[in-house]
């Protein structure tokens, strides 16, 4: 007989062939009792394949059918870019550049004479003006060596004197010679005459032969005579030309000891030291007493050092990129760390004409005022720089760049479509870059594009949020 079950009421009996009642869980327990332990084993494995049904193949089953879905609903559909506005970069070049403060003037003061220290007037930290007294020297060798030039001076120019009075003798004699001469000629011009006189009254027989002949050599006489006149004239000129080259000799002699003395008088001074232009005291070296040498020798011991602080200078190293745009008379801003709320204004004042080839950069100095000396030389600063640019460089976010064969490009969001722009790559900010060629300004540039973009595809621009 087949077995039957029943349900009736709460007691839910089982009839089993044979004849008689059976609960539930008394006829689960006999068959526990028959089959053992393996009832157990295929129950623990019917729940394990469920539970791995439920944590690996449903989720699935229902991600098959969400991506389905997505697929479906993004067929066709434009792909989204985010995208931002390209800008003009603002037409200047700036930068910090670090630089120490000098004096714009500064001056090592060395000793020119010989001799002790004798006073010495100023210290370290005193203002002093141009032409004053800083020390005194005692020099007593120079002033020796100064009387004895004012000695030999005098003793040249009274050789000028003696010269000047032979000068005046031969010249004098000079003027007696040529009355000689003079007198000759017409004694001469006497005889010629008498002579011809007599030769014609001795042609007609008026005087003797005799008498002829001593007029005839009363002539020769007197030539002879002029002759020796102006042989002395000639002498006398020469002693007039010996006599004035002394003179000459004897005043160049007092130029050369006047310059000797005046070299002196010089020495003399030099053992005044003064200020060469106002100014601080920076260094001294010396105290009264101390033996001074001249020169400034490695061997000489200098006696001050002295800076001009009204006014400062500072030299820069301008990097490349902005050294083209420095020019004269272009602004700066001094900063220094001791006065962080305060900015000095400097200008440039020079610009060197090459750039440094091992750190390409371009010196540049740059004077600052410092009435209230505020500033001093020696101190570290920041150097401000603005110059004008007049390229119109467009900027842009640096993930906008795509590298690709040919060089740099842009992807442009040109009327809903892709259009890779071949750009030129100024400076690099780092997150921004600038452009120098290739952009205009107002397009939309693609802010990290995808790889697979290609020239002309639809895209859907949207704005482009920085964080």
């Amino acid at each position: 007989m087949q077995a039957f079950a029943r349900y009736k009421d709460r007691s839910r009996l089982i009839f089993c062939p044979g004849g008689g009642e059976l609960t539930w869980q008394r006829f689960f327990a006999g068959r526990c009792r028959q089959s053992g332990g393996i009832w157990i084993v295929l129950c623990v494995i019917g729940a394990i394949f469920a539970l791995l049904l439920v944590v690996g193949v449903l989720p699935r089953i229902w991600k098959n059918k969400e991506l389905s879905k997505m697929a479906a609903e993004t067929v066709g559909a434009i792909p989204p870019v985010r995208t931002v506005t390209a800008k003009v970069a603002p037409f200047d070049e700036s930068g910090v550049l670090p630089g120490n403060i000098g004096a714009i003037q500064y001056a090592t003061i060395y000793a020119r004479v010989d001799g002790y220290l004798k006073s010495r007037l100023v210290d370290i930290g005193d203002h002093v003006k141009s032409g004053q007294l800083l020390a005194e020297i005692d020099t007593p060798t120079v002033d020796q060596e100064l009387e004895q030039a004012l000695a030999d001076l005098a003793q040249a120019r009274a050789q000028v004197v003696s010269s000047l009075a032979n000068l005046k003798e031969a010249q004098a004699q000079d003027v007696a010679a040529r009355a000689q001469v003079e007198k000759a000629d017409a004694d001469k011009e006497y005889a010629a005459v008498t002579a011809r006189r007599w030769e014609n009254m001795a042609s007609r027989g008026a005087v003797t032969l005799q008498s002829r002949d001593e007029k005839v050599r009363a002539l020769s006489a007197q030539i002879a005579n002029l002759k020796a006149a102006q042989a002395q004239n000639k002498a006398a000129d020469q002693a007039v030309e010996a006599a004035r080259s002394e003179v000459d000799v004897a005043r160049a002699l007092v130029t050369a000891k006047l310059a000797v003395v005046k070299r002196f008088q010089v020495q003399k001074s030099f053992k005044y030291v003064t200020a060469p232009f106002d100014g601080v005291i920076t260094l001294r070296k010396v105290d009264p007493g101390q033996l001074i040498t001249a020169g400034s020798q490695s061997t000489a011991l200098e006696l001050f050092q002295m800076a001009q602080i009204d006014h400062l200078r500072i030299y820069v190293n301008a990097p490349q990129t902005v050294s083209r745009y420095l020019t004269s008379g272009l602004p700066a801003d001094v900063l220094v760390p001791e006065f962080p709320e305060r900015v000095f204004p400097g200008v440039i004042t020079n610009v060197s004409g090459a750039l440094d080839p091992e750190t390409r950069t371009r010196q540049t100095e740059i004077h600052v005022d410092n009435p209230d000396h505020s500033l001093l030389p020696g101190m570290y600063a920041q150097v401000k720089i603005t110059a004008p640019r007049v390229e119109p460089w467009i900027r842009i976010p640096s993930t906008a760049i795509v590298p690709r064969g040919d060089g740099m490009s842009v992807v442009v969001a040109d009327g809903g479509k892709v259009h890779y722009q071949k750009v030129l790559i100024g400076r690099d900010f780092g997150d921004d870059v600038e452009i120098r060629d290739g952009l205009k300004g107002g397009q939309l540039v693609v802010v990290s594009p995808a790889v697979d973009l290609r020239e002309g595809e639809a895209v859907k621009p949207t704005p482009y949020i920085s964080n």
